[in-house]
């Protein structure tokens, strides 16, 4: 786990290195960073935002959240670096099958990975892999998403410690079997 934990924080500061040259970070706490001119009071997300940092910190990643100001609106926005990875963090606390399919579909013109963290949310593990599936493979997919790459989705459910990892191109008509990991338990990609 150390060793993995190691190559987490060298893959994810090489990354916020080379696509955010020159940004000042501060170490939030271990294993957490956060860019100097990322908004942290007023209409931020930032304590959401945190707390997804410390689930994925906790699970043996290494999270960046990037300045928020440096963003190229032509561009794809994310919220995070994590081991390496652009990530788009997702938080919900809504019951409603519509809005977890935006939120699949916004995070997959954002960042080719994502982070629901649904602790808030009464949706269940089932339900939520559920509508994600359909709305995987459905026509609008296509045309929605801006990585046709693959990447990962990552769950945490309420009342429930697991992380659950799913390729993004695993779950097309053919497989919806999680990979689980147990706070800082190996991943697809981390």
């Amino acid at each position: 786990m150390e060793k993995r934990k190691e190559e987490n924080a060298r893959k994810a500061k090489e990354a916020a290195g080379l696509l955010f040259p020159g940004e000042k970070w501060k170490k939030w706490e271990d294993g957490i960073y956060v860019a100097e001119r990322r908004k942290r009071s007023g209409k931020s997300n930032f304590a959401d935002e945190l707390r997804d940092a410390q689930i994925l910190r906790d699970a043996g990643g290494t999270v960046y959240l990037i300045p928020e100001d440096t963003r190229n609106y032509n561009e794809p926005q994310y919220d995070a670096i994590v081991n390496g990875y652009k990530m788009e963090l997702k938080n919900m606390d809504g019951n409603s099958d519509a809005s977890l399919i935006e939120h699949f579909y916004r995070s997959r013109r954002q960042a080719p990975n994502v982070f629901f963290n649904l602790e808030k949310s009464p949706i269940s593990k089932g339900r939520a892999i559920r509508v994600v599936y359909g709305a995987r493979n459905s026509p609008e997919y296509e045309a929605k998403n801006k990585f046709p790459e693959g990447g990962i989705i990552i769950f945490r459910f309420r009342g429930n410690e697991d992380l659950f990892y799913y390729d993004v191109d695993d779950i097309l008509e053919k497989n919806t079997g999680a990979r689980s990991a147990r706070n800082g338990g190996q991943a697809v990609g981390f």
